[in-house]
């Protein structure tokens, strides 16, 4: 598995806020009235990226052998990564789910309800780039580092 590359971050933001603005702005063009955002969801969001944050944390003391901590299972270690890996990827097409939902209502702001659905999806924004971050932080600390040796490959033996 490869470190995932910020590139590819981006680009998911950037597709997935085209596609969720392109779809409500339809909806809407149509007389469709949007459906409004619960609370629950940034709250959701950030609690999911404190768990995982949590998870880096403790893990990265367990890899470093702190006291009272047992080293961790390379399967679990395996299991982590994954973990990191699917939130890293998961923060920015959400971000850019609500970032479209958000860019959508930003011309009728001064609207009370319309507002108050922005404002719930800019703060999804934030929880998502959360998870970003933290799934990026236990990605970063399930990485295997190659051995390092005194002597390098190319070089002769001294005798």
């Amino acid at each position: 598995m490869t470190p995932t590359r910020v590139r590819a971050l981006v680009g998911l933001f950037v597709v997935a806020s085209v596609i969720s603005w392109a779809v409500l702005h339809l909806m809407e063009s149509r007389g469709s009235i949007l459906t409004p955002l619960p609370w629950k969801a940034p709250v959701l969001i950030a609690a999911v990226a404190a768990v995982v944050l949590a998870a880096a944390l403790s893990l990265r003391s367990r890899l470093r052998g702190s006291p009272d901590t047992r080293p961790p299972h390379p399967i679990g270690v395996a299991r982590m990564a994954v973990l990191g890996k699917a939130s890293a990827h998961a923060g920015p097409v959400l971000a850019g789910l609500y970032g479209g939902y958000a860019l959508v209502l930003l011309p009728d702001f001064d609207i009370a309800g319309r507002r108050d659905r922005a404002l719930v999806a800019v703060m999804a924004v934030v929880a998502s780039l959360l998870l970003t971050g933290a799934g990026l932080l236990l990605e970063r600390v399930c990485r295997v580092r190659p051995p390092q040796d005194d002597v390098p490959a190319d070089s002769e033996p001294v005798p």
